[in-house]
């Protein structure tokens, strides 16, 4: 490749990192500060500020983020606790101020006087009482008598059992339920108090709340407006780049010949040994949507599962906790296993003793998948004292494991990345080091790496401060670089069996990372507008999330393009990949809907200040995650499979079910309940406030409700039609799998030369 795409790709790195590098140390210095104590006016010490960490540590330990949400970041099935605590706060202080100042209940005064009291309270809430010298802060005799009565409240909703989806023994210490309110009061401080010197609280003025004074500031209009003028911008010059080079992406070349190898394959021994992590992969995935669905029927019965009480031993926050976890499990081991089972096909190389090895990673993918779901489920009962955090429960969405199993995956990614290092070690003596060998390296080397940046915080550090690098992983570790790797495995793959040239997969993975990247690194940043980081983060984060649709409006395009690299004899179907193919051709389709479509209605300031933690970003998560993610490990299963399964026990048919009812499945949740009930949601959040969009009244609503028992039709078509056929296909092809070359050095040195 020319040194012009190295250096572009190079420039996009640094400039990208560079960037979020600045984002990371504008959110550790301008975070909302921890008060070393919060006192009164008089200037007794009303708590302090370990009580709020220790607080923070109680809301992660019991799994609270996977039963409602702090800055509009968690589950939605229990309130946002900054927003309900700042309405319940304001109402509070209203109702003190109206007594003390008329002698009157606030509902009993004239439209007018609650008009000039309750700007007042805001203009109270709003003033910034930190003394950064002394690390104090004071609450006005109204938040003290607020902060009071909330701890009262809050007692009372953890120790019920109607309201929350779970038992009324769930958080079983007096002292931790006060801790927790602390947490809470010192977020909602950070909702409705100014930052030092600006006319926004440390949230940008979320949650959108108007007794509380809070609304959409200027800069929430102006970065709008100027996303959209950079989402124009990069379309155009998108369309421009391809339009002058017409033969950059997939693109079959007219003398190829196609290399459809699976009657003849037989397995080296390493490979014979992926078939155990397929079987893995579709048994997580069936226990993942079983998961699913049962909370999702929390939702319509907070109180069990069809009139059976649950909460006891499957609460919701742990079998949200597990939809999330084996939904990053189930989909990283697919990938992981597609790229040791491509490696050596591609090399045509299998190092001495690779196969043990490969099974000895399997035995720790294994641990760590058991081990954390049993920790999480025992850190939640409070069965694991001191070390919660790191044989339990951790307490961040999408990284619920423990530390302790956290470290382990990582060191298993590194055994991983050696693994394929090993498989593909004779390709990169004295290649170019932008080539395909190299890329793949690089890419491969990336997942354990950006996976690591997940320990960089721990139950101590400002809530801001740990989102901010939760991120890293969830964003740029998924939708970034494991993309990248699969691109590039599924490029080397095209390469290997004649669909296109070396330079046509090259151009491919560099525009991908000139694309995706150039995007993406900087795009993490429409995580942050709201979670009480800075306001330059926000105008970061949404200028180049509007770019990040720019590479997904060419896959509908790219996509159909597999159809013509895959033809045999003039038809798509006569591949043996075919039904391989289709889910990658689904891949296409979800990015732009899912990723593309539902990803940039959400991620424009105007529109995300209103919909932040409603239905409408459950839905972006679902068409994304499962739509692109979950397609492509499908993908990934089924090209292993293909290879491993006697040929006289492939069933089209199975998979035709399978890919039918997935798609139609996935559509139908979307279409009957998350994307309608995210739509209603938005709307009571932009006229009553967010507090009400996540209230257990409104989300018990007959509408909401109605919306909800919907999603069942797309349940049972995924689960039943799309699950099951595919477990079955897997767990058949465990009883009629080829055998293994018996010398697998000499069997893949002998194909080489043949």
């Amino acid at each position: 490749m020319s040194w012009r795409w190295k250096f572009a790709v190079l420039a996009i790195l640094i400039f990208g990192f560079s960037t979020l590098i600045f984002m990371a140390h504008e959110t550790t210095t301008q975070a909302p500060p921890i008060p070393e104590s919060v006192i009164s006016e008089n200037g007794n010490v009303i708590f302090g500020g370990e009580d709020i960490l220790a607080g923070q540590a109680v809301f992660q330990k019991y799994g609270l983020m996977d039963v409602g949400s702090v800055f509009g970041h968690g589950a939605y099935n229990g309130p946002d606790f900054s927003a309900d605590y700042l309405h319940r706060e304001v109402q509070i202080c209203l109702k003190h101020a109206a007594i003390r100042k008329y002698g009157l209940v606030y509902e009993s005064l004239d439209a007018a006087k609650q008009k000039d009291l309750n700007q007042e309270i805001i203009l109270e809430l709003k003033t910034n009482r930190y003394d950064p010298r002394s690390r104090k802060l004071q609450f006005t005799a109204n938040q003290e008598a607020a902060y009071r009565e909330l701890s009262n409240y809050y007692r009372n909703l953890f120790t019920s059992d109607t309201i929350l989806p779970l038992p009324g023994t769930y958080i079983k210490k007096p002292k931790e339920i006060e801790n927790l309110a602390k947490f809470f009061a010192w977020t909602a401080w950070a909702c409705e108090t100014n930052r030092p010197d600006k006319d926004y609280s440390y949230t940008n003025n979320w949650p959108n709340d108007e007794l509380a004074g809070n609304k959409p500031n200027f800069q929430v209009l102006l970065w709008s407006a100027l996303s959209l003028i950079m989402l124009i911008g990069g379309i155009g010059l998108t369309q421009f780049i391809m339009g002058a080079f017409p033969n950059i992406g997939w693109s079959a070349e007219k003398d190829r010949v196609l290399v459809d190898n699976v009657k003849s394959f037989v397995p080296s021994r390493s490979q014979s040994s992926i078939y155990p992590y397929l079987v893995v992969v579709i048994l997580l995935f069936l226990f993942q949507t079983a998961f699913g669905v049962v909370s999702a029927h929390y939702v319509v019965e907070s109180t069990g599962f069809f009139g059976i009480d649950i909460r006891q031993f499957l609460p919701y926050s742990i079998t949200r906790s597990w939809h999330l976890q084996l939904s990053i499990f189930w989909i990283a081991t697919a990938w992981l296993a597609g790229g040791m089972f491509i490696a050596p096909m591609l090399s045509r190389y299998e190092a001495r003793g690779q196969h043990w090895l490969v099974k000895i990673l399997f035995a720790a993918i294994l641990i760590v998948a058991v081990g954390s779901i049993f920790g999480e489920w025992m850190g939640i009962r409070d069965m694991l004292g001191s070390v919660w955090f790191w044989f339990g429960h951790q307490g961040w969405e999408y990284l619920e494991l423990g530390r302790f199993w956290q470290i382990l995956l990582t060191i298993g990614m590194c055994l991983w990345a050696f693994i394929i290092f090993r498989s593909i070690k004779p390709l990169l003596t004295g290649s170019d080091p932008g080539g395909l060998p190299q890329m793949l390296l690089y890419g491969v080397l990336a997942i354990p790496i950006f996976f690591a940046f997940g320990l960089v915080y721990h139950p101590g550090t400002n809530f801001a401060v740990a989102d901010f690098w939760r991120w890293w992983v969830v964003h740029l570790w998924v939708e970034g670089f494991f993309e990248l790797y699969t691109t590039i495995i599924v490029a080397y793959f095209f390469h290997s069996l004649g669909m296109v040239s070396a330079r046509s997969a090259l151009s491919v993975i560099y525009l991908d990372i000139i694309l995706y990247l150039g995007s993406g690194i900087i795009g993490t940043g429409h995580h942050y507008y709201w979670t009480a980081q800075p306001a330059i983060n926000m105008a970061l984060g949404s200028m180049f999330s509007a770019l990040e649709v720019v590479p997904l409006t060419l896959l509908t395009v790219e996509a159909w393009k597999f159809r013509d690299l895959a033809s045999v004899n003039g038809s798509v179907r006569n591949f043996s990949h075919y039904w391989a193919m289709m889910f990658l051709l689904a891949v296409g389709f979800w990015n732009f809907l899912g990723a593309g479509v539902f990803g940039f209605l959400i991620n424009t300031p105007i529109v995300s200040y209103y919909e932040h933690a409603t239905y409408l970003t459950s839905n972006h998560g679902h068409a994304a995650l499962m739509g692109v993610y979950g397609m492509l490990a499908i993908a990934a299963v089924l090209f292993c499979a293909r290879y491993l399964i006697e040929e006289n026990q492939w069933n089209d048919k199975l998979l035709k079910t399978s890919f039918i009812c997935l798609n139609a499945g996935l559509m139908l949740m979307l279409a009957l309940n998350i994307f309608p009930a995210g739509i209603i949601q938005m709307a009571a959040s932009y006229e009553h406030g967010f507090w009400y969009a996540r209230s257990y009244d409104f989300v018990h609503s007959k509408l909401f409700q109605s919306f909800t028992w919907l999603r069942v039709i797309g349940d049972l078509v995924f689960v039943l039609g799309g699950v099951l056929p595919l477990v079955y296909l897997i767990l058949r092809g465990c009883f009629h799998l080829r055998k293994a070359g018996t010398d697998n050095s000499e069997t893949l040195s002998e194909k080489a030369a043949s």
